[in-house]
């Protein structure tokens, strides 16, 4: 294989998660797209403009030992942005070096009983250390989102 083959297969590394939210799509997306509801379940402080080419910060920061320290954040644009079913945006961290640029995207579909079928997708990263942190971290903040959207219904 090839360098440039072996960089196209490392960009086709990507994070997928699927729960299923006992809410409605309305609950979900509000969610993930309202900076006040945001703060709830994710990041610390969110920036999110709630369309195509709104601009998207999220800051988190860790609190150890009483101390609280500024520990990272994301940037981005909004791509795609559809109300109550899907919002993408770019995914870029200037503080860290050699971050790529990557895309998050959460698909939502209304299943039976009043409930929510969520699909995240962050796509764009290369294999190692950045993959690893990223896919624990969707892992953890997705199960916060069900448990916040469940106790909003």
């Amino acid at each position: 294989m090839s360098s440039k083959e072996n960089q196209q297969q490392a960009q086709k590394i990507e994070i997928k998660k699927h729960i299923v939210i006992n809410g409605s799509p309305e609950v979900v997306f509000k969610a993930i797209t309202d900076p006040k509801e945001l703060t709830n379940w994710f990041p610390d402080q969110a920036v999110l403009e709630a369309k195509v080419g709104g601009k998207v910060k999220f800051s988190f920061s860790n609190d150890k030992e009483g101390e609280h320290e500024d520990c990272s954040g994301a940037e981005g644009t909004i791509i795609d942005f559809i109300p109550n079913k899907k919002v993408s945006y770019t995914w870029e961290k200037n503080d860290t070096t050699d971050f790529p640029r990557t895309v998050v995207t959460w698909e939502l579909e209304e299943i039976e009983n009043g409930r929510t079928r969520v699909k995240l997708l962050h796509t764009g990263f290369e294999s190692g250390k950045l993959f690893k942190q990223h896919d624990e971290g969707w892992s953890y903040f997705i199960d916060r989102l069900r448990k916040y959207c469940e106790k909003r219904e």
